[in-house]
């Protein structure tokens, strides 16, 4: 089952999500604040049956199933000769450490690619050099 996530409100979009600014009382006070946000942030897809994965993959997909980056994201060709690529803002993910219980803490943030694969951290969200392999 695929979830595609982001700002955009366009019809495949499953999940809308918006940037919060600290201290902001309404949303006028975030209009004029620039997302963080992608439009088509990522795509989630979920496995029903055993083993119930789910993977997370950035960039959103037109209507043909085909990766949708902005002209800004940054892109390369893999080894084995797929294109891969970030999303402007990037897809940030963390798992924490002790996993989901009461001990938990932060863990390592890290950033996911078109393809899946997962990055250490750009200098910074938009840079086009991306972080190393891990």
């Amino acid at each position: 089952m695929p979830f595609q996530i982001g700002r955009s409100t366009e019809s495949p979009i499953d999940f809308v999500v918006t940037d919060t600014v600290p201290g902001s009382q309404s949303n006028s006070d975030t209009q004029s604040v620039q997302s963080t946000i992608s439009r088509f942030a990522c795509r989630i897809i979920c496995e029903r049956n055993p083993p119930f994965t789910a993977r997370i993959y950035a960039a959103g997909f037109d209507s043909s199933k085909n990766i949708f980056l902005g002209e800004k994201a940054a892109k390369w060709k893999t080894s084995d000769g797929q294109m891969d690529g970030l999303t402007t803002n990037g897809v940030l993910v963390m798992h924490p450490r002790n996993g989901f219980t009461e001990d938990s803490k932060p863990g390592v943030w890290r950033e996911i690619s078109v393809c899946g694969n997962v990055f250490s951290l750009r200098e910074t969200r938009s840079a086009q050099q991306r972080g190393k392999m891990v």
